[in-house]
């Protein structure tokens, strides 16, 4: 078994590099971690919970796995560490690795301040490791910038970087303060003092190491994890992340760099992984010091001007404040000048006359991004042609991880959450003018370019907001097969249906959704003029509740799979008009699955807080007749909702998981699936609970107690500010339980009680049952 010392846990690195060793725990034989913590104003334990155990990077792990973990108080500048004595002799006793991934990356400190944190630092962890009778490998963490930039094309091996004097002499004259920093900087061609700080580490550590087994992992810009402990997890907004912040949100948009440069960007877990094996080393000699370079390398680095159009292609379509823009990237000089001028300090200084918060505010944005500006051209001027022996695998796509560095760092660090993307409604940022959108969409016929236009203007009037869970339709299309035809098969609550998935495939097309033809009843062909307007925006009609196949439909289904398109059906048949889920049609399924092609049915979960067909399902729940189709009562509702008299709140969307449907497959068992994926990926909203409550309330029940017991159950709350009206009906308001009560079972007193009364009240509502149809 083995046991390791770990400094630097407090740090983005560092709390990667234990979620990883304790993920591989059996395979790493670990038996125990001691982390090194630096007591500040809180102790080291104290730090460890709220610093780093806190953090979702060890959310994956089971419950007990601090079990495994020690924290030890010390400080790397102190001689031994500043260990206490017992902790000291249990650790050189027992530790058989050692792993430094503590170090200070600010680039423009003082040389004397940087010596200290990354040369004193690292010699004082080499004179403790001398005392570890046990030790089988010291790993300390550089940075592959170590060896000035030797020209574009000229390979950068894993060897020492050559130094102007030998290094000895120049820790002594930065110990006794009789070195000239800018000389020393010009002399070794370094850009700044973090980089001739480690590269003086790495020669000082392979002199003095004497019988330590020593290996060196030299990363290049350590970025958002790319698969552990999950894609996009990152907690530092320090290098490429603070690019990636100011570029997204659309404050910078004057950078110094060549378009052209390559910029080594590698993931975090990638670089954890080579510290790990680093620690198997076996060198050809005893005396011999092993250095790896934790690169991505040319062949698998993006361009500058690739990075840029990746975190403006995501922030775009994820926008948090302005739009991304960028208005110069290319070398110093006048133009980068007046760009600089007109769109970052005049800008910037014109917010601060706003207020004093403003001021602060402004002035910490414009240091910043001078900063920025004047730090990293030496990274974003050149191309560092790295050279590892153990390179990134042809799997990994860099283009692809800039999108997942974009979405990493709008989840975890600028407070984003794509399970609740804003596709429409009075919240969403707007396009910048909604013509000019769906005109520069990549896809859709003018016509239906045209209804995306003036449907994005009706959601923006009646709805708050419409939220997508856009991971759960990521997942669902990742899983599908190649080749597999899509078929969309959403809840049925309103007409509002026919239309949210569409504009949310003709808005994202990322999702790589083809728009879809949607089998609509027969009784809107009939509308005079919209019958002809939905044949355009893709729709066909089926007759309902003819008990037999439609020849005539089977031939349009089995075209459109012929030519690739997607389908979209209702697998309820008829809109729900208590929100309950209603049995499923099969009659379509058998007839994509008589296609003989393999289709992959997303099944898609409308959540809405009201619907536009309130009062007449009100009226039918009472008993009285569903009244016909007519055009008349749309274009009145239309006109109310564009005078701004309808507020339906928020409406969200999610996808559950896939289901396949090929010749095999038990269509019986296949229709059950998918109205269970469609449960589970139905949410309830906070009006729901409020409303359901308000109208019907339950002994011992709140909105708090409902909303615990409802997530306890695998469902999802999500926040709504709609006032219950009033006037609600009781009835809608009984409805609204069918949002959350298949999630409830009898295991407690109350919850027996609350299903009782959500029995009763939806006893008054079921009144959606009709013939089942076969297509």
């Amino acid at each position: 078994m083995r046991s390791y010392l770990l400094t630097g846990v407090t740090g983005f690195l560092g709390k990667v590099l234990l979620a990883e060793m304790l993920r591989r725990r059996d395979e790493l034989r670990l038996d125990k971690v001691w982390v090194l913590i630096r007591p500040k104003a809180r102790a080291a334990d104290e730090r460890f919970r709220e610093e780093v155990a806190s953090s979702d990077c060890f959310q994956l792990l089971p419950p007990n796995w601090t079990r495994c973990v020690e924290v030890v108080s010390g400080t790397l500048a102190e001689p031994g560490l500043g260990l206490d004595p017992s902790n000291r002799d249990v650790i050189t006793g027992q530790a058989t690795h050692v792993l430094h991934a503590a170090a200070a990356v600010e680039f423009d400190l003082p040389l004397v301040r940087a010596a200290d944190q990354n040369v004193t630092t690292s010699l004082n962890l080499l004179e403790l490791t001398r005392s570890c009778p046990q030790l089988e490998k010291l790993v300390c963490v550089s940075t592959a910038y170590v060896t000035p930039h030797p020209g574009n094309g000229t390979p950068i091996e894993e060897t020492l970087a050559p130094l102007p004097q030998p290094a000895e002499e120049i820790y002594r004259s930065i110990l006794d303060g009789s070195v000239n920093e800018r000389a020393l900087l010009a002399a070794s061609s370094h850009p700044n003092t973090y980089t001739l700080t480690k590269s003086l580490a790495e020669h000082l550590l392979v002199a003095r190491r004497g019988t330590v087994p020593l290996a060196i992992v030299r990363p290049s810009i350590i970025s958002a994890s790319w698969q552990h402990p999950f894609p996009g997890w990152i907690d530092s907004t320090a290098g490429f992340a603070a690019f990636t912040i100011l570029l997204g949100l659309g404050y910078m948009r004057s950078v110094i760099a060549d378009p052209n440069a390559r910029l080594d960007v590698i993931p975090v877990d990638e670089v954890a992984t080579r510290i790990l094996l680093a620690c198997e080393d076996r060198p050809e000699t005893d005396d011999a010091v092993t250095i790896h370079h934790a690169v991505a390398g040319l062949e698998r680095s993006a361009t500058v001007r690739e990075c840029w159009e990746r975190i403006r292609d995501f922030f775009t379509v994820h926008r948090l404040d302005r739009r991304p823009t960028m208005r110069y990237l290319g070398p110093p000089g006048i133009r980068f000048a007046l760009t600089d001028t007109l769109h970052h300090r005049l800008a910037i200084a014109m917010a601060r006359l706003r207020s004093e918060r403003a001021r602060r505010s402004g002035n910490q944005l414009a240091d910043r991004i001078t900063y920025l500006n004047r730090v990293f051209p030496y990274f974003t001027r050149r191309s560092f042609d790295f050279r590892s022996r153990k390179p990134l695998t042809d799997q990994f796509d860099p283009h692809g991880y800039m999108t997942t560095v974009s979405r990493g760092v709008y989840r975890h660090l600028m407070g984003g959450d794509d399970t609740q993307w804003v596709l429409a409604g009075r919240r969403h940022p707007g396009h910048g003018g909604d013509l000019r959108w769906v005109i520069s969409r990549p896809r859709g016929k003018p016509m239906v370019r045209l209804a995306a236009w003036a449907v994005g203007k009706v959601l923006r009037r009646c709805f708050r907001q419409v939220s997508v869970d856009i991971p759960s339709f990521e997942a669902a299309v990742r899983e599908a097969p190649s080749g597999a035809s899509l078929v969309i098969v959403p809840s049925h609550r309103s007409y509002f249906d026919f239309v949210l998935c569409s504009y949310l495939f003709f808005a994202r097309p990322d999702l790589k959704i083809p728009i879809p033809y949607i089998a609509a009843t027969s009784e809107f062909g009939r509308i005079p003029l919209l019958g002809r307007v939905l044949r355009s925006l893709h729709a066909f009609y089926i007759n309902r509740g003819e008990g037999r196949e439609d020849p005539r439909v089977t031939r349009t289904v089995h075209e459109l799979l012929r030519e690739g398109r997607s389908i979209e059906f209702f697998i309820e048949g008829t809109r729900s008009r208590s929100r309950a889920f209603l049995p499923p049609k099969r009659g379509l399924l058998r007839c994509l699955q008589a296609s003989d092609k393999t289709c992959v049915v997303l099944p898609v979960a409308f959540s809405f807080d009201r619907i536009p067909e309130e009062r007449a399902f009100a009226r039918e729940l009472a008993g009285a007749p569903k009244p016909p189709m007519r055009l008349r009562p749309l274009l009145s509702w239309t006109l109310r909702c564009l005078r701004g008299r309808i507020n339906l709140g928020r409406v969200h969307i999610a996808c559950g998981k896939p289901v396949q449907l090929d010749a095999e497959s038990d269509v019986h068992q296949v229709s059950q699936e998918i109205l269970e994926q469609i449960k589970r990926a139905t949410v309830s909203t906070t009006f729901h609970l409020r409303a359901f409550l308000q109208q019907h309330p339950v002994e011992g029940a709140d909105v708090a107690w409902l909303g615990d017991a409802i997530e306890r159950r695998g469902g999802r709350i999500l926040e709504s500010d709609l006032d219950v009206p009033e006037d609600l009906d009781p009835l809608i308001a009984a409805t609204l339980a069918n949002q959350f009560a298949h999630l409830f079972d009898t295991d407690s007193p109350r919850e027996e009680h609350l299903g009782r009364v959500i029995d009763e009240l939806l006893a008054q509502t079921r009144r959606d049952r009709e013939p089942e149809p076969v297509i």
